[in-house]
Formats: C-alpha cells, structure tokens, sequence
C-alpha cells in the first residue's frame, strides 16, 4: 500500500461534510482501492471493469449491508398493496391525533366528509330519519300535547260561560273588538300570577339564579332547587323510558310548577292560578334568549354565578308576568229591567231610522262619485258604524269631500281610502296638459270627441314643449292636436337653422344636439379648439348669445385643414417653410433647419390613426435651401489687393456693394431660421517679405473690408477678422499672376442652427 495515498477507509468512514447520501461513483472508486490494496494483482484491471471477487462483495455487505436490507423490506411493502394498506393503518390514528390542533386537516377533509355523507343520505333516506327520530319523535310529541291542552282550556273555558249573562256581553266585546269569542273569554277568566322563577345548572343540578315577585313566600332558593332537581332525577331512575325526559308540570293546590328545560339549563316557573298555555312559549322565549346570549357561561359553569349575574334581568321579566282578574259587572235591580227594555227598544227604532237615511244619503253620494270623471269606486261598506269606500283618483278630479257636505253626511263616519292613479279621461287629461303646459293666453284647449284641441299663437319654445307632452302621452289616452297653432318665432328658428347649418359645415365641429328649452335655442356637440368659435358664428348670424344655450366638448379633430392649423400652432415653422392641402394629405414646402425638421418629423409619426399625412419630402435643410444659396454666394467672392496695400483695389466698390447686400439679407433671414450666422473675413498676402510684415498686412487688409462693409450697413458684430499671412496660398507663388491672386481677403460662412 502506498504510503503517500490517502487511506480509503479512513476516507469512507468519515462523516459526509453539507451531503445528505453517498456519492455512488466515489464509493463505487474507494471500493476498487480497497479491492486493489487487498489484492495488488488487481491494479491493473481497468476501472471500468467489473469487480468480482468475493472479498468485495464481503466489504460491500459490510459497509451497506443494513441499509441494502431495508431498502428490500421498504420495497416489498410499497410493491405489495394490502401491506401498504396494513402499514399506513397502524399509523393513520397517531397521525390523526398529532393533527387534531392542526386547522387545515377539517378544511382538507370536510369535502370529502360532505360528499360521502350526501352520498349516503342519498342511497339510504332511512339512515338520516333513524338518527333524527329520537329527537324529533318527543319534540313533536311535546308540541301537540301542549296545543291540545291550550285547545281543550280555551273549550272547557268557552263552555262553561257561553250561556250566561257574562257570557252575552263578552260576546259583544269580541264583535265590537274583532276578537274570538274564546280569546275574550280566556283573558276575563285565566287569571294567574309567576311568583318564582328558578335557572337550575342542567348537569350539575346547581342553582343559577333565581327571581321572586315582592309579595312571595319562598324557602331558601338553593334548597328548592336541590328538591326540584332530586325530584326529576327520582322520576328519570324510577320509570323505564323516562331517562331523556322529565316532569314538565306539577300541581301543588293554586300553585302551578312548569319546568322548560334547555341544553345547559332548565328554567322553572312557580306560577299561582291559572295559566294560559302561551305563558309556555313565553318561558321557552326567555330561556333561548338566555342560551343564545350566555351559551359559553352556562357550558363553563362550575358552581361560581357571577359571570351570570345579567340573567337574573330576563328572570325579573318573566316573575313580572300576571294577569289581574276581571270587574265583575253589576246588574241593576229586576224592577227596571221594564223601563230599560222600553228605552232600548226606542233607540232601536230611532237608530234604524237614521240608519236608513244615511244609507239613502249613502248611496246617492257614491252614484254622484261614479259620474265624476277620474273617481272610480272598487269597494264599499259599513265597518265600525261608519261607512267604508275605497277606490282610486286622479289626483286632477273633484274633490270626494266637497260632495259628502252636499249630501249631509257626517265626514266623521266616513272612512275613505283613494289611491291615486292617472286617468285617461279626456277632461282629466286636458286638465293635465293645462297644468303643466300653462299655455299663453293666445292659446285655447278643447276637448273634440276623444281628441284635445289647441288653437291660437304661441312661441316655438311653447310648441316644442307640447309636442313633446303629446309624444308622452300614455297608450289609450287622447290626442293633442297642435295643428291649429301657429308659430310667432318662425323667422327666428329660420336664422336657427342657418347658423345650426353653418356649423355643421365648419371643420373641427360636430353637432350632436339641437333644439329649444325654457324659451332658448340649445345646441351642444364637439368643438377643436383650433375650429372656428360658435360665439362668433352666433353674432355674424344676428342671434342673441343670451338666448342660446350651447354646451361644447373639446376634442381633437381630423380634418386636414384643423390638423394644418395645430401642426402650424406646435411646430411654429420658419418662414421660408409654408404648408398647403392636397387632399388628405398636407405637404410642406421650403427650407428649415435640420432641428426643425426633426421636430417635423417626428410630429408627423405622432399624428392619430386617421389623420391627414403630414409629407416632408419637399423640405429642405438650411444648408440646401435660400440661406446655403446665400452662403454659398457670399463664400464665392474675393476683395483683391495690390502689392503691399492694405486697401482694396480700385474698380471694387460694387462688388463691395452687393456683398453687402448679400450680408445684410444673411443678417436677416437667418434669426427666422433660428440659425445664428457668422462671417469671417480672412486676409492673405503673397510669399514676398518677411512673415510677420506679411501677417500684420494681412491683418489689416481685413480691417479694412470689415470697416468699408460697415459702412454699407452691415451690423459689424456678423464679422470677425483673421490674418493668415502667406500661409494659405490659393495658388503656388512662382509668378506674379500667382502672387496677385494671393492678395486677397476670402470670405467664409458658419451657420449655427439654435433649439
């Protein structure tokens, strides 16, 4: 073994460093080192080959025997269904257990509850009515039992006092208040009181609370509980079939014992006298109410009350509950039963007479009514002793109260019910349009079979407004004619339409809206701010603004001649650049600067889908257009001078004259081209003399060009001067031609174009 190679086995048996397996083809490596340290013969078999030697198989069995064992026994299980199955089983409850704290498992496994329980309702109805029956079953045996003792009560009670004198004249309560018979007797004839009222710990048999009314004898509260608690536990053990029920009410001489139980506690009423069965679904009222509002209280009650101390209110109203007994009436002495049948049977007869006339009177009022035009009657009658009638009006029709004086009728006994409607009658409707038209007084409505005619002279505003009543004329009702009124604004409407026409003619306005409201033109619709102003158009038309109502919304029009004026508003082009319509396109001609035209560019990229097409093509640069031809002319020409003079020589001054003109023209148009123009004057002199003469000399022929161009009226600050000397000959200098033509002052031209 080499002494120099890290030992495999100390390698293999190191612990992995940040892994969480083995790498196999280093393992598959440390297992051929070691086969190879064990046997050296084996070192020259390619690693790539197989190892089979037993000893290697021993080192493997070794290293993984343990896990290669239980990753077969994990398969085998996983391979096998019913021992998957068994598995997950053992430890399915364990994992429900730890989950039970866990929110997510009821949210994950409340659908497939939900759908399994559907499912099974669904396949077998019985399932749900068996699990249902033991509860339902008593509750609906309850109900019925109560509803026949409060029948039989209400019976025995109208029974024993249906014949009696008592009994006729609360026979005449229950007409006279529109009551049963048997309510009337029950509430003369129940009389009782709840004196105590216990809330008793349904499980532990505890007292909760407990009220009593000021004038009840009682015993220690605790004890009556106590009692009343061992007495139901008493019935529970003593009878087969009772474990779930218990006694409801008990009877102890004038002294009646209800008990309402609920799902934590029972309420128990100890009532003196009669009770009426209602009094049951008032406690049962009270006890929900109790259970409703404390129900975590009364489930975590261990004895302590005084987290329940609120209750004793809802008890303090139930001990409240009594009925006081009735007035006997009293009779007078048979002696004058006589006088008394005599006098009552003479009202009788004067009532009956009056009687009859106020039905005579009646009846003659609701015939007078069903003539009146928008009054019709659905329903009459006596009730109370007075007279009923209910029907529906227009609230345009005669007054029904007016015509109750008329016929001597008491409006005090008549009760009149009228829901108002719009009637179709052709008076009612002219009455209507009169009402809300209010026509001038040039104008007459009449009703003509079963149209409305209008005659006279109205303004147009008037007209407009009752066209548009008649066209909101309800189907059945009748026509308004307004063929017989003229119009007095017809001249004004026709210098209307023409303005109207006029607008709908300009570009850049759309009129979406025309017409007359409250005695003035209205006109609304879409205006570009570059179109042309309404207001305007309005006093050219001779129409007062005072009487139009006009409502513009801006917009942004697509008409060539309204997308011209905005790109001449944001590019504000030079002058040298014009703009004209051809079509639906709008071409640009001239010369501009090459910012300017950029600028153009890239407005006309920017232009809506729809717009004209803004062309450019036809543009030129500055350097292109009439300001480069200017440069270019002024760069052409040359002052000359003769040997040694710094003064231009003769025969010059015109050329010194259109020079200047060209200068001042340069001076001119280049601030409308937003171009800063400059000329330098350069002068140059031949090769004779010394260099420095030369310079200075030529200095100074510059001088004398810019002072002679000043004084033709050029601004002295587009000029500036430089001497070159003989340093930028025109010509080689090797004759007098040559040197002749060097003495000169050239001109050159710098255009700068500004934002």
């Amino acid at each position: 073994m080499s002494t120099s190679a890290p030992d495999p086995l100390e390698w293999l048996l190191r612990p992995p460093s940040g892994e969480n397996g083995f790498d196999r083809k280093a393992l598959a490596g440390l297992l051929l080192d070691v086969a190879r340290n064990v046997r050296p013969e084996l070192a020259a078999t390619p690693e790539t080959g197989p190892a089979t030697d037993i000893r290697l198989e021993q080192v493997r069995t070794l290293l993984m025997g343990h896990e290669i064992e239980v990753l077969a026994r994990i398969s085998q299980i996983l391979d096998d269904p019913e021992q998957l199955a068994a598995a997950v089983g053992r430890i399915l409850p364990t994992a429900f257990a730890q989950a039970t704290g866990d929110a997510r498992l009821g949210q994950v496994l409340a659908p497939s509850l939900e759908q399994a329980t559907q499912t099974s309702i669904r396949n077998d109805p019985y399932t749900l009515v068996n699990i249902l029956y033991p509860l339902i079953v008593p509750a609906i045996r309850k109900s019925i039992g109560e509803t026949i003792d409060r029948t039989f009560q209400s019976l025995n009670e109208t029974l024993k006092h249906s014949l009696t004198l008592r009994g006729l004249a609360w026979r005449w309560e229950a007409w006279r208040t529109g009551l049963s018979f048997a309510e009337v007797v029950l509430k003369h004839t129940l009389v009782y009181q709840v004196e105590h009222v216990f809330l008793i710990h349904r499980h532990t048999g505890l007292l909760i609370c407990h009220a009593a009314a000021e004038n009840a004898a009682s015993q220690d509260p605790q004890l009556v509980s106590s009692m009343l608690t061992a007495i139901q536990d008493f019935v529970r053990d003593s009878f087969s079939g009772a474990e779930n029920q218990g006694i409801d009410t008990m009877r102890l001489g004038e002294l009646t014992v209800w008990s309402e139980p609920g799902p934590f506690a029972t309420l128990v009423a100890v009532i003196r006298g009669k009770p009426p069965e209602e009094l049951h679904d008032i406690l049962n009222t009270a006890l929900s109410r109790i259970h409703q509002e404390r129900h975590q209280a009364l489930e975590d009650f261990d004895g302590d009350s005084a987290g329940l101390a609120d209750v004793e209110a809802e008890l303090t109203e139930c001990v409240a509950l009594r009925q006081a007994k009735a007035q006997k009436v009293r009779f007078g002495v048979p002696w004058l039963a006589l006088p008394i049948a005599v006098a009552v049977l003479l009202f009788l007869s004067a009532w009956g007479a009056r009687s009859w006339q106020d039905s005579r009177r009646w009846e003659h009022y609701l015939a007078q009514l069903r003539a009146l035009p928008g009054i019709v009657i659905t329903e009459t009658g006596r009730r109370d002793g007075k007279f009923t009638v209910t029907g529906l009006r227009d609230p345009l029709a005669a007054d029904p109260r007016q015509a109750l004086g008329a016929m001597e009728i008491d409006p005090a006994n008549v009760i009149a019910r009228w829901a108002p409607y719009q009637a179709l009658d052709p008076h009612i409707v002219m009455k209507r349009l009169e009402a809300t038209l209010d026509p001038p007084p040039d104008v007459r409505l009449s009703v003509d079979g079963d149209r409305i005619m209008a005659e006279g002279a109205a303004p147009a505003a008037w007209l407009d407004r009752a066209r548009a009543a008649a066209r909101m004329l309800p189907s059945g009702a009748p026509i308004l004619d307004l063929a017989a009124v003229r119009n007095l604004d017809a001249q004004a409407d026709r210098r209307w339409d023409d303005y109207v026409a006029r607008l709908k003619a300009q570009p850049g306005i759309v009129v979406t809206e025309t017409g007359q409201r409250n005695g003035k033109f209205l006109i609304a619709g879409l205006r570009d701010p570059l179109a042309l102003d309404p207001d305007v158009a309005l006093t050219e038309a001779g129409i007062d603004p005072a009487h139009v109502i006009a409502r513009w919304a801006p917009y942004q029009a697509l008409d060539p001649q309204i997308v011209l004026r905005r790109l001449q508003a944001t590019l504000t082009p030079p002058p040298s650049v014009r703009f004209v319509v051809e079509g639906d396109r709008i071409v640009a001609q001239g010369s501009a600067p090459s910012l300017w035209l950029e600028r153009a560019h890239m407005a006309a990229r920017i232009l809506p889908s729809g717009a004209p097409v803004f062309d450019l093509d036809a543009v030129k640069t500055v350097s292109d257009g009439a300001i480069g031809k200017l440069r270019d002319d002024i760069q052409a020409r040359t002052i000359r001078f003769d040997n040694n003079e710094p003064l231009p020589a003769a025969g010059q001054d015109a050329l010194l004259d259109q020079l200047a003109d060209d200068l001042k023209a340069l001076e001119t148009l280049a601030p409308s081209l937003h171009v800063v123009a400059r000329v330098m004057l350069t002068g140059h002199s031949d090769a004779l003399g010394k260099g420095t003469f030369n310079l200075s000399l030529s200095l100074a022929r510059a001088e004398a060009v810019r002072a002679l161009l000043r004084k033709r009226g050029v601004d002295p600050d587009l000029l500036q001067v430089r001497g070159a000397g003989d340093l930028e000959p025109v010509l080689a200098q090797a004759t007098e031609a040559a040197r002749s033509a060097n003495r000169r002052v050239s001109f050159t031209v710098e255009l700068e174009e500004q934002l």
